[in-house]
């Protein structure tokens, strides 16, 4: 079975207990329409795409039309974008939503005009508590370039936009497998309860007088195990692959069953389209976060909204948390399990950040992590420290990462600017406290003497040397020998703090490289 893209996908679970949701669709040996069904369900032309009106006409948004632009345009895509260009992240047929936090680096004209040349239909405007009202520059730039402009009030995130999108063009795609199911009606109905894939994989199993489960993001769905049952052959219908168990023999389906599986399956494919449409919008929302906070551009206003957009709502005790591992999709899998809605997860470079809600969540994150995964832990403060959390867990992972797999380092650990500097040695550091010590590894090889170890322990006695002799089994005159030898041998001083500092830096750098 293939594996799964899951980034984002556990934000879904804000929305209610919706524990089945996950990824992948199916189809099943069943009769040859089926095939036509599902492709007419999943691909739509441009006449039964949504429209601008229909969009900005959903009931429960309160989006307010400032510029009456194309508004029988169809839809491709709606994107949550505060880039510049935006050009290079969206194409022709798509809504664009934005705060402003382009302005005022980038005038209105040259945003509006950017999207305009792009083939945006629309541009959304989301007012904040600190932007209440549209404004007049962006007016007057949309009424020129001829692009819808409407306002999204304060309390709508863009992400309920983009999934009313979502729903609306499922209404749509929907409309011709209907047509097909009119005899199963009964399955239809449960479906329109509850859409979720366990009521789905609930409608199969009694249709089929069989339990069915479902395999696919390394989780089972309805059922406990698979252990003992039999895989349903599926192929792919444009969406990624799952798996179905029975604990029938699929060779033994009668027409009748396999009828059922042609009437839930695409459902199943629809269902499973909607939720990774949605995980593309959080995922990119999330990417933009740790971006923002990378930057220093933030402020604690957006910060808060986007988190809320992204289903955060406890806001004290924030913390970001850096893991390394070589399989990603295991930590983000670990992190939907441990942190649920109190996080927001993204992979970023060549970690997975994740944004926490309280010390007891973070600890459950880190104790779920997976052994070969490297973990920093940010400290753990308001919206406005999360820029700070970021940096200290970004760093405390490249600390952890020196120590091997399955060491977690907090910021705690980073109060020593030695510690940081060590994280961050560069290669010319690291030969430099090579060179100087070189000399004393070749007299003690040559001669079988003690010299580094003797330099070792002087300096982590704090140079008393009565302590240093006593821990070293010599009297306090062959310690004052040695000490003399090795300033000979380097033409450093250890009476000199900076020397001493170049010492303690090269055997240090040195104990990380032998780790």
């Amino acid at each position: 079975m293939a594996r799964f893209t899951t980034r984002g996908w556990w934000i879904l679970q804000r929305e209610g207990p919706r524990a089945d949701d996950c990824f992948g669709a199916v189809t099943c040996e069943a009769p040859e329409r089926f095939a036509e069904i599902s492709r007419a369900c999943i691909s739509g032309g441009k006449e039964d795409a949504v429209k601008v009106g229909e969009l900005l006409g959903e009931p429960g948004l309160s989006l307010t039309v400032a510029v009456h632009g194309d508004l029988d345009a169809s839809i491709e895509w709606v994107h949550a974008i505060d880039r510049f260009p935006a050009s290079e992240f969206i194409s022709a047929g798509d809504v664009a939503l934005t705060s402003g936090q382009w302005w005022p680096a980038v005038s209105a004209d040259a945003y509006v005009r950017d999207l305009a040349d792009a083939g945006v239909l629309a541009l959304g405007f989301g007012l904040t508590s600190t932007v209440t009202d549209l404004p007049s520059h962006l007016v007057t730039a949309c009424e020129r370039g001829g692009l819808t402009l409407f306002l999204v009030p304060v309390e709508v995130p863009f992400v309920r936009v983009i999934k009313s999108f979502v729903a609306a063009q499922r209404r749509v795609w929907e409309r011709p497998l209907r047509r097909h199911l009119d005899y199963y009606e009964t399955f239809v109905a449960a479906l329109r309860e509850d859409r979720s894939l366990g009521s789905m994989l609930e409608s199969l199993s009694s249709g089929l007088g069989s339990p069915i489960g479902l395999v696919a993001d390394r989780e089972t769905f309805g059922v406990d195990s698979t252990d003992g049952m039999h895989a349903i052959p599926l192929l792919s219908e444009g969406v990624l692959d799952a798996e179905l168990f029975s604990t029938l023999e699929p060779g033994s389906f009668s027409v009748e069953q396999r009828a059922v599986l042609s009437v839930g399956v695409p459902f199943i494919a629809l269902e499973i389209e909607r939720i990774r449409s949605v995980r593309r919008a959080v995922d990119g929302y999330t990417r933009e976060l740790f971006t923002w906070l990378r930057s220093g551009e933030q402020d604690e206003v957006s910060v808060l909204a986007r988190l809320r957009s992204l289903g955060v709502e406890e806001v004290d005790g924030l913390a970001v948390v850096a893991v390394w591992n070589p399989d990603p999709e295991a930590v983000l899998l670990a992190t939907r399990r441990a942190a649920g809605q109190h996080a927001a997860a993204a992979p970023f470079d060549d970690a997975v950040l994740v944004c926490v809600s309280g010390e007891d969540v973070i600890a459950r994150l880190t104790q779920g992590l997976p052994s070969t995964a490297s973990a920093g832990v940010g400290s753990a403060g308001g919206p406005g420290r999360l820029r700070l959390s970021l940096i200290q867990a970004e760093h405390a992972l490249a600390l952890a990462r020196r120590s091997g797999p399955g060491s977690i380092v907090g910021a705690d650990e980073l109060n020593s600017p030695s510690t940081v500097l060590y994280s961050q040695a560069s290669d010319l550091m690291r030969e430099t406290g090579a060179a100087l010590l070189a000399p004393l590894r070749e007299y003690d090889g040559a001669r079988g003497g003690q010299l580094m170890q003797t330099l070792e322990v002087f300096l982590r006695t704090g140079g008393r040397w009565s302590i240093a002799a006593s821990e070293l089994y010599i009297h306090p005159n062959t310690l004052r020998h040695r000490v003399q030898l090795i300033e000979q041998i380097t033409g450093r001083s250890l009476d000199s703090t900076r020397d001493r500092t170049d010492f303690d830096i090269a055997i240090e750098l040195a104990a990380q490289s032998s780790r």
